[in-house]
């Protein structure tokens, strides 16, 4: 005689399970909501980004009486004044509807990432200048200037670094230390890029790389509004 196991459902039964199968469906849920909520800050961080760099690169062409943004010319106010309504638009687009503690988280990853780019290209721009009024050949050329100009992005980058965890270490705000990932250093590309730019280097005017300005600014201000936001 065969026997089989049968399953006998008590309420109690019954009970847990739907509670296990409502917590399921509850976690599924957040889990959802959180990566809407993610992709909506990604795209209104960009949207602000563009916006920011948009309003600057207008009143450039405004100014320089040019209708291609492509021709632009940039002096080191300019990059700044780029740069940094990059990063206001991406915060402030991606902090619509946010708790008094995640636009904080912004506004501190925006000054790093403002940091990270203003604190190089001003290191840049003294190199630069002092290495251009030397009457020696062996200061005034382009290679002592690209090697240290190098050493003024590095010492630059670090300096924003020491900015960023000062600003982190406030009684308002106790988070670890910030420490550069490789998605900031394409904050560092901008560098590289003013560094041909101010040098006034002849193959980087052929390529016209200064067009590159305005995309790494807007990806610096979307990185405002998004970057280093969970630790």
């Amino acid at each position: 005689m065969r026997t089989e196991a049968i399953n006998i459902y008590t309420p109690k039964t019954l009970y847990n399970q739907t509670t296990v199968n409502n917590s399921i469906k509850s976690f599924n849920g957040s889990k959802n909501a959180a990566n809407n909520n993610e992709k909506k800050d990604k795209i209104l961080a960009f949207i602000g980004a563009v916006t920011g760099v948009g309003l600057v690169l207008g009143t450039m062409m405004k100014k320089q009486k040019i209708k291609n943004p492509m021709k632009v010319n940039y002096t080191v106010v300019e990059m700044l004044s780029m740069a940094g309504c990059a990063d206001v638009g991406g915060i402030i687009f991606s902090s619509v509807g946010k708790d008094s503690d995640t636009k904080k988280r912004k506004w501190i990853e925006g000054a790093f990432q403002f940091a990270l780019t203003s604190t190089p290209l001003l290191f840049v721009d003294t190199i630069l200048k002092q290495c251009s009024k030397s009457k020696k050949r062996l200061i005034n050329n382009n290679v002592t200037k690209i090697a240290a100009s190098v050493a003024g992005v590095v010492a630059g980058s670090n300096l924003a670094l020491w900015i960023s965890n000062k600003l982190r270490k406030t009684q308002e705000v106790k988070r670890p230390d910030r420490k550069l990932k490789p998605i900031d250093m394409i904050a560092n590309f901008d560098d590289a890029v003013a560094i041909m730019v101010l040098a006034k280097i002849p193959f980087a005017d052929k390529i016209q790389i200064k067009r590159l300005l305005p995309f790494i600014y807007s990806f610096c201000g979307f990185r405002s509004g998004t970057g280093d936001m969970r630790s």
